[in-house]
């Protein structure tokens, strides 16, 4: 059973935090955080990522950057990041976690561009593809865990302020 899902993009400042939030909702019975490879530690979670995931009812705004560690990457069951590169990289600083990191949209090998700096349209085109993503690793986490109804975790705990 999976109960434990990192996420995984740059900066840990929009794709990341979305994608943990958009699982967070989908998933029964996870804790799921998020984290950086390049992040600047505290920052808030980018406006137009709030404002996009508040559209659906998704609530960012306490989000803070945070940067990946051993530690994350080893209390994880499951790392999934933003782009194919991404995931490459992890592979080689965490060999032994190989069977663990996956690219989220690694099964059409599509990546995850990083809307920061861009207009907001972006962000709803980055938000559409992570929907996606999370489709296919939201049926995949429930086909694996069953589908209990019971959160093993409560939404606000996550270790280094990922997905609340």
């Amino acid at each position: 059973m999976i109960s434990n899902v990192l996420m995984v993009c740059h900066g840990n400042l929009c794709r990341s935090p979305m994608a943990a939030a958009l699982l967070q909702q989908r998933v029964e019975g996870l804790r799921v955080c998020s984290a950086g490879l390049a992040a600047e530690v505290g920052q808030p979670a980018a406006t137009e990522a709030v404002a996009v995931l508040s559209e659906m009812g998704i609530d960012i705004q306490a989000h803070r950057a945070t940067q990946l560690t051993q530690q994350l990457a080893n209390d994880a069951e499951l790392i999934l990041t933003m782009t194919a590169a991404q995931t490459r990289s992890l592979q080689s600083l965490y060999p032994l976690m190989r069977g663990r990191i996956f690219s989220i949209r690694g099964f059409d090998d599509a990546d995850i561009d990083d809307p920061m700096g861009l207009p907001i349209s972006a962000f709803r085109v980055c938000l559409d593809a992570l929907k996606d993503g999370i489709d296919y690793w939201a049926r995949r986490l429930k086909n694996l865990n069953g589908s209990s109804g019971e959160r093993a975790y409560p939404e606000a705990l996550c270790v280094g302020g990922g997905a609340q």
